[in-house]
């Protein structure tokens, strides 16, 4: 398995709740060969530049062209100092054969190689060879056991040739800085949910914190009357009403939101996986239901019944949608004839991505304890709008990871909890049989978002084997 280019050991700082990531920095160096140096080519380096700095991130780089190993090899030793999460090399002619090796050897993340297009010059002068200098490279490349990503496009594009795949790098990086907390473990029987910490932050760098769900309890408890009507102010925002029977289940749910926060600051967590019953109603008096809820509201994305690895993929949706909120979700009934199929869960989708913020509703838990006695859930059906829909699951010593694409279509409220109504692009059919063939777990993750190609290119660089359904 192959080293994530050093972001597994990338320093958590603390800041508000939750653990982040080292800011994302990305280094950029134009190789040339000197004889081929031209005014011209030089140009070339500045328009890459320009575009470059147009991106979210901080560009690190150099003001001149890299024609020889030395000076790669100091502007490689300049990038480490800044710490570098990512490298764009760009072609502007073919290089000296040495460079890469060097960029190889001395910046251990990772690399994206980006040539131009380019046509005969006066004369017949082909002045550039810019995708044979990307072509030598990756092979190099190859035979040094690095993984790179290749983009293509002229320099003034150079910006949005490269948001796609720095992307992906990105979400290396955030996977790499995540701890998750693992409430209370998983859920009976639910062996779905099982997860090899040591496989996930060998593969991802992810850590995984394991916490009794006592300790949560006893924190929501504990909280001072200040945070607990902050918490029960928060638990009101979220939903546009609230159902008489649940009134006094406010203030709870609004000291459980609070002590979820708190817990995620102790232990610098960025994201939860929550063994969501039998125990919380009995111990605490409701589901947790509604406060997953209101952290994936917040971004801080949290799966149901201890399911690490749906949380990681989770994560994986957040960060390679440019922050879209995930709806993690069953997928309970199907129409071959309408080639559609309904995701759904409990009550705890964030109402962020509701249908309509009108019909959001504070309610009791459809099932805990026979049903309609205990809280707190909020009911309502997700918006409609372009999916991808992804299972990420341990598979013979590594990962496979499930991806359909498909378009939510207007769903009502025809069961209780969180219904979506999903026409997909593939035949539900060979959808449906994928899943019942090949044995993939029951739990799913949905983004509003179309990025199926970004998780593909993602499986590629954790060698998670992408199952595509088409």
């Amino acid at each position: 398995m192959d080293k994530l280019c050093g972001l597994c050991a990338s320093v958590r700082d603390k800041k508000d709740t939750h653990a982040i990531m080292k800011e994302f920095k990305v280094g950029f160096i134009a190789l040339s060969k000197a004889s081929w140096a031209t005014p011209q080519i030089e140009g070339i380096r500045k328009s890459a530049v320009d575009s470059l700095k147009k991106l979210p991130y901080p560009i690190v780089q150099s003001d001149l062209l890299t024609t020889t190993a030395a000076e790669a090899s100091e502007q490689c030793e300049a990038m480490r100092k800044q710490d570098v999460s990512a490298v764009v090399v760009l072609f502007t002619t073919f290089p000296v054969g040495a460079i890469i090796p060097v960029i190889a050897k001395e910046l251990n993340v990772p690399i994206v190689l980006l040539s131009t297009p380019e046509k005969p010059q006066p004369g017949k002068v082909w002045a550039q060879n810019s995708f044979c200098g990307a072509n030598m490279a990756v092979h190099t490349l190859r035979k040094l056991g690095r993984k790179c990503t290749f983009a293509f496009g002229t320099a003034d594009n150079a910006g949005e040739a490269v948001r796609k795949p720095l992307g992906v790098i990105k979400c290396l990086a955030d996977l790499a800085a995540s701890k998750v907390g693992l409430i209370g473990g998983r859920v009976p029987g639910f062996y779905t949910s099982t997860c090899d910490e040591m496989l996930l932050r060998k593969t991802m760098g992810t850590e995984v914190e394991i916490l009794d769900l006592l300790e949560v309890v006893d924190t929501a408890k504990k909280l001072s009357d200040a945070d607990a009507k902050k918490g029960e102010a928060a638990v009101r925002e979220t939903a546009a009403c609230c159902s008489p029977r649940v009134e006094n289940d406010i203030p709870s749910a609004g000291r459980l939101y609070e002590a979820f926060l708190k817990t995620a600051k102790k232990y610098s967590l960025n994201a939860f996986a929550v063994r969501c019953w039998p125990e919380w109603s009995d111990l605490y008096g409701i589901a947790p239901c509604s406060t997953i809820g209101m952290l994936n509201n917040d971004r801080f994305v949290t799966s149901c019944e201890g399911d690490v690895l749906g949380v990681v993929l989770m994560k994986m949706e957040a960060s390679l949608s440019n922050g879209g909120i995930p709806f993690f979700a069953d997928l309970i009934s199907f129409e071959y004839d309408k080639n559609t199929a309904v995701l759904w869960h409990c009550g705890a989708a964030p109402s962020a991505i509701c249908k309509n913020f009108a019909d959001t509703e504070l309610r009791q838990h459809a099932r805990v304890d026979g049903g309609d006695k205990k809280g707190l859930v909020n009911e309502f059906p997700m918006k409609p709008g372009r999916i991808t829909l992804a299972q990420l699951d341990e598979d013979n010593g590594g990962y496979r990871m499930l991806i359909a694409t498909g378009t939510a279509i207007e769903t009502e409220q025809i069961i209780h909890g969180n219904p979506l109504n999903v026409t997909f692009d593939c035949p539900v059919e060979k959808l449906v049989g994928t899943i019942m063939n090949e044995g993939f777990k029951h739990h799913y993750s949905a983004i509003h978002a179309d990025i199926e190609k970004e998780l593909i290119e993602l499986c590629r660089w954790l060698n998670i084997v992408p199952v595509v359904v088409k």
